[in-house]
């Protein structure tokens, strides 16, 4: 198995990211959350909080929050943020939470470091039936260059781009249907422009993850990578 990538966890990265740690930040959650039109009290789990920038936002809006990530340096990080917020260590293939617990949820780009289908599978099964499903992530602009990149030594986002045909896919098999979607690739290229400000090159930063930089850069710019938003209804 590929070793999860941690370069979210560099002190560069949210530098550059703050403490949302991708692209678009807080603006592309409020235009998610304006489009989803939560009612005050809805019970929401933000699925890769991380430090829970996002958990804060959302309960600063009347939500009931909840948030779970697999890194425990960033819930170190969210912990004594507010009394408001509860930020559990797991990860979004098993999630620990009976099911139809949640009007929403949101996974803003993780799902790519996940096994996609069984993640999906457990987003279904803690969604209420018509229950939110908030989604961004990385979008191969070239799926020709998918396959070269999911042989990438270390599993990051990049890896685990996904194509428009095939979240469209996971997402039926998983018993969602998409009411919307939106390119936000413009959101990507002004993250990579700071990050290549913060470390040099896009090969330092990758450099600076433990991999071959070269390399990663070739493959990443064979994927021709794009961010995406998208809203999903768990079928009734």
């Amino acid at each position: 198995m590929n070793e999860v990538c941690r370069v979210y966890e560099l002190p560069g990265v949210q530098r550059v990211t703050g403490e949302t740690i991708r692209p678009g930040g807080l603006a592309l959650t409020r235009r998610a959350l304006a489009l989803a039109a939560l009612p005050v009290g809805a019970r929401v789990l933000d699925v890769g909080c991380g430090a829970g920038a996002t958990l804060a936002y959302l309960a600063g809006l009347g939500l009931q929050v909840m948030g779970i990530d697999p890194s425990r340096k960033l819930l170190r990080q969210g912990n004594g943020r507010s009394p408001r917020l509860t930020l559990t260590q797991g990860q979004g293939e098993t999630l620990p939470f009976a099911a139809q617990s949640f009007d929403a949820l949101l996974a803003e780009c993780c799902l790519s470091l996940m096994d996609d289908a069984a993640a999906l599978a457990e987003f279904a099964r803690v969604l209420r039936p018509g229950g939110a499903l908030i989604l961004s992530d990385m979008l191969a602009g070239n799926p020709a260059g998918m396959a070269a990149a999911r042989q990438l030594p270390l599993s990051c986002c990049v890896s685990g781009a996904f194509s428009r045909a095939q979240i469209e896919a996971l997402l039926a098999d998983a018993g969602f249907a998409i009411t919307f979607w939106e390119d936000n690739t413009e959101a990507l290229k002004q993250l990579t422009v700071q990050i290549i400000w913060e470390y040099g090159s896009l090969a330092n930063f990758w450099g600076c993850a433990g991999e071959d930089g070269k390399g990663m850069e070739t493959a990443v710019a064979s994927l021709k990578p794009g961010y995406f938003l998208l809203l999903a209804r768990k079928e009734i």
